[in-house]
């Protein structure tokens, strides 16, 4: 890196990266009267293929942190059923879960644009005080009693030096490594997904999700015929929608027998943003994630399987926490966070077992998984208390019966013979 070209900025709080957990930070962190520096790589927030599903529990984390008009003027669709429709499930079967009834005063989970949030909240975070840096570039952080970050613009090298850095620059867990958290990772499968527009036969209100084939689909409405498409799929098909062709291949994997007609309304959608494809990896920090001078938020600091879609509501869950106890204490040591620590490991251990399931049974496939998803089905059918892991959408996993996180409820919801 070249000379640096001006003194050394002091603030208060430098936060390395401007999606949904940074900015909400920003947000809530100038309103407490501190000075913020919030660095994003991007020069412009745009359609990335990020979360864009917030659960009824991190709306409720977004109002805590004030955020929540953010959502709203961002174009959040509210969704208010969820159906399944997959092979294991005759058409007589299939039901509408009331999506609004989980937590009162909140309604159904928040389907959005990503970037347009972002946006927004970084706007208000400067509306307040906060300092934004697009286009950083090069971003190294040192941690210590006073860390260290240096970046790139086009104007030049520059340093800060904050009394804390908050990492949230997501799975690629940038900050993380720089300071020596290291993550331990797992992969069950592959993942996929595009904003398509046209959709005019989709029902508005109503996402889905079901497994045919090889495949697991969801489909989440953002309003006036455009929604967010998901797949899952075998590590084996990783390269299926790369290349030539990717995007129509993606789309054509909806049509599916489980889902004729909503599945045409998907077919004959028209590509509304870029189409991405991942390793769907679960991280498990080995250690606390933070470190002197260095606290990690969001996907950063650890995360589920994105089956489970409950990264936003966590990342403001993690947000709201740090902030707090960054506004009510001067004692900004590592141990000021063990309260977030102690709850964060608690949420995540919660959040990955859950996704284990979820992944189990509805991204595993072949005549094996069909015929267990048909007995699960049944059980559930027959006892309400085998539903329990679903409430991770909807409640915050605090609020879900500790039953549901047992070994034996494991074992007795995929046990093979009757």
């Amino acid at each position: 890196m070249g000379e640096v070209t001006e003194r050394a900025e002091q603030p208060d709080v430098v936060i390395v990266g401007g999606g949904i957990s940074g900015a909400s930070a920003a947000c809530r962190l100038v309103a407490g009267g501190l000075s913020v520096v919030l660095l994003e790589k991007q020069d412009a927030y745009r359609d990335l293929v990020r979360g864009e599903w917030l659960a009824p529990w991190g709306i409720r984390e977004a109002q805590r942190l004030g955020v929540d008009d953010c959502f709203s003027a961002g174009g959040a669709w509210e969704i208010r059923e969820w159906m399944t429709w997959d092979e294991s499930v005759s058409d007589d079967e299939v039901e509408a879960v009331d999506m609004t009834r989980f937590i009162p005063g909140i309604g159904g989970p928040m389907s959005f644009p990503h970037h347009a949030v972002c946006d927004l909240m970084t706007e208000q975070a400067v509306a307040g005080g906060a300092r934004i840096v697009m286009d950083a570039a090069k971003i190294a952080v040192t941690a210590g009693p006073r860390p260290v970050v240096t970046y790139q613009t086009a104007e030049g090298a520059h340093e800060l030096r904050p009394r804390l850095v908050i990492g949230a620059t997501g799975r690629g867990n940038t900050v993380g490594r720089q300071v020596g958290i290291t993550m331990r990772n797992s992969m069950h499968h592959w993942g996929g997904g595009m904003m398509a527009e046209g959709l005019d036969g989709w029902p508005p209100d109503v996402q889905a999700m079901g497994t045919e084939g090889d495949v697991m689909f969801m489909v989440f409405p953002q309003g006036y015929g455009r929604a967010r498409l998901y797949l899952n799929f075998p590590t084996v098909n990783k390269h299926r929608y790369r290349g030539p062709g990717g995007v129509e291949r993606f789309l054509a994997a909806f049509r599916l027998d489980c889902l004729p007609d909503q599945g045409k309304a998907v077919t004959e959608a028209s590509p509304a943003g870029p189409l991405s494809v991942w390793p769907s990896v679960s991280s498990v920090p080995e250690g606390p994630p933070l470190a002197e001078g260095v606290v990690l938020i969001g996907d950063e600091a650890g995360n589920a399987d994105t089956v489970l879609g409950t990264g936003l509501s966590c990342a403001l869950r993690d947000s709201r926490i740090v902030c707090e106890i960054l506004l009510s204490t001067a004692d900004w040591s590592p141990r000021a966070f063990d309260p977030y620590v102690e709850e964060r490991s608690f949420r995540l251990d919660r959040l990955a077992f859950g996704a284990s399931i979820i992944s189990r049974l509805h991204v595993e496939f072949g005549p094996a998984a069909l015929e267990r998803r048909r007995r699960v089905r049944r059980l559930m059918a027959r006892n309400f208390a085998a539903q329990v892991t679903g409430l991770l959408n909807m409640v915050a996993p605090e609020d879900v019966p500790e039953f549901g996180f047992s070994e034996f409820f494991a074992e007795r919801l995929f046990r093979e013979t009757a």
